[in-house]
């Protein structure tokens, strides 16, 4: 998977929760679970350093909750760590 195509995917995966999310969902559903779905976004980024992966974790956990806010600083960051992922994982 090309980092492009990594980048993609968890803009979808972030994209696809933000959808689905809403306040109050935990207690419409209270299997449900924030830090769930943050980890299923994480786990499509690969091998990133501790810091990056939680200063990630914080991005979208606010692109979930509040995409509107939170959409240019999330694909900042993700094209800023596309560089750090292409440099460690040369295809």
């Amino acid at each position: 998977m090309s980092d492009r195509e990594r980048a993609d995917a968890v803009l979808e995966h972030v994209a696809v929760l933000a959808f689905l999310y809403y306040p109050g969902i935990e207690v419409d559903d209270p299997s449900y679970s924030l830090a769930d779905d943050i980890d299923w976004c994480l786990a499509r980024l690969g091998d990133v350093t501790d810091v990056e992966r939680e200063r990630m974790r914080a991005l979208f956990e606010r692109a979930i909750t509040d995409p509107t806010a939170a959409r240019e600083e999330l694909f900042t960051a993700l094209v800023e760590l596309d560089g750090v992922l292409a440099a460690d994982h040369p295809e």
